[in-house]
């Protein structure tokens, strides 16, 4: 055992002071310091006392022993890190945090400004998750004995996904941690010396001339809002926050989503799933959000009369794919599973093909090769395919999509699917089974995979697709002994479904065509 502030704490060997205090829910102040970083101590705000040692000691590199005794808040300490803190904020902005008005103004005036440099608090758009101003409160912190050094650094905006206002950096060293140590990347150092200190790339470069991966890894860790991401950051507070898995590859990261406005505003890892191993890469953690609010979304069901597509609602639409599918022998239809199904659709779609003797299932392009020397006349297809008119014998598509993607044009049946961050269910990754939960709902009538599916399966008079939740297509997949597989995605694909997300996703083309001549992209 040892004593923290007059209680006994139980322990692990190996731990430091922070990692126990925070194991038990008592607060030591730090900036430097971050749960997925190792041990740094530069900071010097989680300074505490451990009895029979003379001076103080950093709680976030001491380690635990036997029988310590330990004070981490008294006045001294309290005056050493008001010190410590004085010298940090002497050169960031920091005026609101000392205003006497600042609790009316953060009342009446909550809306983030959209102003081009951050000047205090109430233009900052990591206002309300800054680490500053949580330590600014607890030290009770109302005036600055320094002189304020504001250092005139321009905005970097020269880069895709996100922005750097280095004149709010503390020089905590966590981005260039986060880099160097979790990432094994090594683009973010210091430079220079004493005042003018700060990080950036080795010759100032910017980041897309360099081999940063963009995957937001330094964001994520700054304690200020010196880095934030340019496409989420207007927003204030989020109505709610979501956690689910990425569907982008087979990787099984994690992700935290800010719900606002009943759209996805923000996202970032979910810091119930954080390892060193796991992290989102730019796709997850930059593009989704401009992916999947686009407003070319399928959105309402389509069927073709006299060439063209009209909308209409999901009862004709069902009533036409059922017609098409009976009016063909099962050996002539084939069906396209795109590998973004979650689990239960990609086994409702299973089933529906063996009721209707469909054994022509395609999962890849090669698959493909198969149509005009197998005669397919009918194709149902749950992802945008190139190049369709190049297959003779088809003669009737039913494109289950996202967007408008290849093969649109061609159709004679579109049927608008919601994303996987509009469903509930499972996927199997590399890490195992995991769970993908609904975010936000689905624009106007585009529904989840397997609910479309069993529309379709309930027209033909199929049973056993009457299912109300995915939980029930678990709960038989669990009866019959089948699981979900991993579906093959790797993590440099560039599309969701049969879209480019490039071609949805403005910073995602920049960084695409600044890389397309690289071994890697990011």
């Amino acid at each position: 055992m040892l004593v923290i502030n007059g209680n006994q704490i139980p322990y692990e060997n190996g731990k430091t002071i922070l990692e126990i205090a925070r194991e038990n829910d008592i607060y030591i102040p730090t900036l430097c310091a971050h749960e997925r970083l190792p041990s740094f101590g530069a900071c010097r705000m989680c300074m505490v006392k451990v009895h029979g040692n003379n001076g103080f000691m950093n709680a976030c590199t001491t380690k635990v022993k036997e029988g310590m005794v330990i004070t981490t808040d008294n006045l001294e300490i309290k005056r050493l890190r008001r010190s410590i803190f004085e010298l940090i904020l002497s050169e960031h902005p920091s005026s609101c945090m000392m205003c006497a008005q600042a609790e009316h103004c953060d009342k009446f005036n909550s809306g983030i400004m959209k102003a081009g440099v951050i000047t205090g608090c109430n233009t900052c758009p990591n206002k309300e998750m800054c680490e500053l101003r949580k330590i600014a409160e607890v030290l009770n912190f109302k005036t600055i004995r320094f002189p304020m050094f504001y250092k005139h650094l321009p905005i970097e905006r020269n880069d895709p996904f996100f922005d750097r206002d280095y004149n709010l950096c503390i020089h905590c060293g966590r981005c260039v941690r986060v880099c160097q140590d979790v990432e094994g990347a090594s683009i973010l150092v210091f430079t220079q010396r004493g005042h003018d200190t700060k990080v950036g790339t080795s010759f100032e470069k910017p980041h897309i001339e360099t081999d940063c991966k963009f995957c937001g890894q330094c964001v994520d860790v700054c304690p200020t809002g010196a880095l934030s991401a340019r496409n989420q950051k207007w927003y204030e507070n989020a109505e709610k926050q979501v956690s689910t898995t990425c569907m982008l590859c087979d990787n099984g990261c994690r992700f935290q989503i800010d719900v606002k406005w009943g759209r996805m505003v923000a996202m970032r890892p979910d810091p119930d799933y954080k390892t060193l191993e796991t992290g989102i890469c730019v796709k997850g953690r930059f593009c989704l959000p401009v992916l999947l609010n686009n407003m070319d979304r399928l959105r309402f069901p389509r069927v073709r009369r006299n060439f063209k597509l009209y909308p209409t609602n999901w009862a004709e639409a069902a009533s036409k794919v059922a017609e098409i599918l009976e009016n063909f022998s099962p050996s002539k239809i084939a069906l396209y599973i795109t590998p973004f199904l979650i689990d239960e659709a990609d086994y409702l779609f299973a089933k529906f093909a063996k009721d209707l003797e469909i054994t022509n299932i395609f999962r890849s392009k090669e698959d493909l090769s198969k149509i005009n020397k197998k005669g397919i006349k009918v194709l149902y297809t749950t992802e945008g395919l190139p190049n369709l008119d190049k297959f003779k014998t088809l003669e009737k598509i039913i494109l289950q999509e996202v967007f408008s993607a290849d093969g649109y044009d061609f159709a004679d049946v579109i049927l608008p699917a919601a994303a996987f961050t509009e469903e509930t269910g499972t996927i199997t990754t590399s890490h195992g089974t995991m769970a993908v939960e609904k975010v936000v709902k689905a624009p106007d009538l585009a529904l989840e995979d397997w609910k479309i599916v069993a529309k379709i399966a309930q027209e033909l008079d199929l049973s056993g697709f009457n299912f109300l939740e995915t939980k029930e297509i678990q709960g038989e997949m669990k009866r019959l002994g089948i699981k979900g597989k991993n579906r093959g995605i790797e993590e440099h694909y560039l599309k969701y479904r049969g879209t480019a997300i490039a071609d949805k996703v403005p910073d995602f083309k920049i960084l695409i065509d600044a890389r397309k001549d690289r071994d890697k992209l990011w």
